[in-house]
């Protein structure tokens, strides 16, 4: 993954630099009515590696590998605890025979679900202080 943007403000050895932000839908937004990327900015701070001044263009490389497994997580480590959290305890309380077994099993699900949500935020911090190592900043 990459993108284009330009410095807008050097502060110390920080930059600001100035991103457009790409469609979700594709290259074009003609065709789509929901307009939801066009002409929309993003503003991210960077350490400045590259020694770039006010003006100039710099261009953004991510590890695609790193996105994707990242997005794994956040996506599927909450369907895992979900699928497995209700199958499990439906396992358990039919055997055991309880009633409402289908509501039970949905809110115990639930409940993993929420908890690997803790898991993915603590997981998250310690991402945070490794993305700088993930993202590559170059001067054109």
């Amino acid at each position: 993954m990459e993108g284009i943007g330009i410095v807008r403000k050097v502060i110390d050895d920080k930059i600001i630099v100035e991103f457009m932000k790409k469609s979700a839908c594709g290259e074009s937004c003609d065709s789509c009515n929901a307009h939801c990327a066009e002409s929309q900015l993003e503003y991210l701070e960077f350490k400045n590696t590259v020694s770039a001044k006010v003006g100039d263009l710099v261009k953004l490389d991510v590890n695609d590998k790193s996105v994707f497994n990242y997005k794994l997580l956040v996506y599927g480590l909450p369907l895992l605890f979900l699928l497995g959290g209700t199958s499990i305890s439906y396992s358990i309380l039919s055997t055991n025979g309880v009633n409402n077994i289908d509501i039970l099993s949905l809110i115990i699900g639930l409940c993993f679900m929420a908890i690997s949500y803790f898991i993915i935020h603590r997981i998250d911090k310690k991402f945070q202080k490794n993305v700088s190592s993930l993202m590559i900043l170059k001067k054109m």
